[in-house]
């Protein structure tokens, strides 16, 4: 099903990025992704991904920042964004949702069914359906 389906990891936690990216690429997909927040935007541009798995909370642009920019953006506003974050309050989920993302899965989430998630948004959008 993945192909060669392109997902962008950001997340500035080398042991999470690091284990998702050989996930991900051991599930079947082409993987890229950065570490620093301030280079998150321009890289999606670059590679312009099918869907983006995003961490909140990094140093410098927050991850609540780079929806905001991605969203804004006519080049990268199509582009379904998963949140992956520690945080799990209401208020942080729901500024999430505000900004555009697709899902949040608060840390430590089951890989499993964040692959399930990415492969939905992907068949959803194959087939046609409304943009997530």
């Amino acid at each position: 099903m993945a192909g060669e389906k392109k997902i962008f990891v950001a997340d500035d936690d080398e042991i999470v990025f690091t284990g998702l990216k050989r996930l991900l690429e051991l599930s079947g997909f082409n993987v890229h992704g950065c570490q620093k927040s301030n280079e998150v935007v321009a890289v999606i541009k670059a590679t312009n991904p099918d869907v983006i798995i995003l961490d909140l909370l990094m140093p410098g642009l927050s991850g609540f920042d780079i929806c905001a920019q991605l969203n804004n953006d006519p080049q990268t506003q199509g582009i379904p964004i998963i949140v992956t974050s520690a945080l799990a309050a209401y208020t942080d989920i729901k500024k999430a949702y505000q900004l555009g993302i697709v899902s949040y899965f608060t840390k430590p989430y089951d890989f499993q069914k964040l692959l399930e998630e990415i492969k939905e948004i992907i068949a959803s959008k194959n087939a046609g359906g409304p943009c997530l």
